[in-house]
Formats: structure tokens, C-alpha cells, sequence
């Protein structure tokens, strides 16, 4: 008599209990899930364009250096990593190289978009005093352009 009192006494949870347990937990996880996956991809194109706004900062520094360098007056437009570049251009690429990284840093894009810059393309404007930064794809602008005011 005494075993069977000992066994009643033991207040552990049955399997069924917690195979419930897990259930709510899986439909739990699965609507948290599908609610913060786009806020994920969010960031991380925030991220990206934060990559790409530093190669604007960059290409206002590298005009700021190298100003009395440039004898273009209307507008230079290069691919921050193109070959055979020269004049205005190519001494630009370069000091913006300097600044960011030598070559295409395809490694730091994460988003969905951002996978699949190749490279960026950087323009000068001089008659509207902006400077523009724009990931592409090779064919198509990827992100939003970032402008700045020389």
C-alpha cells in the first residue's frame, strides 16, 4: 500500500503534457516567425545602403583631396571597380579605392537585394554640386541612390 502512495505523490509532468507543451511552443515560433522575417531583411538592407552611403562619403572626400586635380567641369560618371578607367575619372577611382576597399567588397552586401550588387557606380555633377552613389547590379540600380551636396 505504501508504493502506491509513493506513486501518486510524484508530481513530474506526463508526456502528454509536454508533447502539448512543444505544439504550443511550434505555433508560437511559427507566427513570431513569418512576423519578424521581413523585418530581418529590412536591417540588413539598411545595412547595405549604409555600404554604399560610405562610398558617397567617400567620393566627397576623394573630390575634397583632389579638387585641384580635376579639369572636367560638367560631369564625370565611373564603376568604382571598372578597368582601364583614365583622366578625371581614374584619379578619383583611385582615391575612393583608398578609402573603401581595393576590390568589390561583394562579401559585406547581406540583404536579398544586396547580393546582387557588382558594383558601384559613382557620379559627379558639378553643374548641380552633387555627388551620387548607386549600387548596380551590372544592368540595374539595386538600392536607392545616395546624394550628397559638394
Amino acid at each position: 500500500m505504501k508504493a502506491k502512495n509513493e506513486k501518486k505523490d510524484n508530481k513530474g509532468f506526463s508526456l502528454v503534457e509536454l508533447i502539448i507543451v512543444i505544439a504550443i511552443m511550434a505555433i508560437l515560433v511559427g507566427v513570431v516567425g513569418t512576423q519578424v522575417i521581413p523585418y530581418i531583411n529590412k536591417s540588413k538592407e539598411s545595412k547595405d545602403f549604409q555600404i554604399v552611403s560610405s562610398f558617397g562619403t567617400a567620393a566627397m572626400t576623394a573630390y575634397s583631396s583632389n579638387a585641384d586635380k580635376i579639369s572636367t567641369a560638367s560631369t564625370i560618371s565611373f564603376n568604382v571597380y571598372a578597368t582601364g578607367l583614365s583622366g578625371d575619372a581614374a584619379t578619383l577611382q583611385t582615391a575612393i579605392q583608398d578609402l573603401t576597399y581595393s576590390t568589390f567588397p561583394s562579401t559585406k552586401f547581406k540583404s536579398t537585394k544586396g547580393k546582387t550588387i557588382t558594383d558601384i557606380t559613382i557620379t559627379y555633377d558639378f553643374g548641380a554640386k552633387t555627388i551620387t552613389a548607386q549600387a548596380t547590379d551590372g544592368t540595374n540600380n539595386v538600392l536607392d541612390p545616395v546624394v550628397s551636396d559638394m
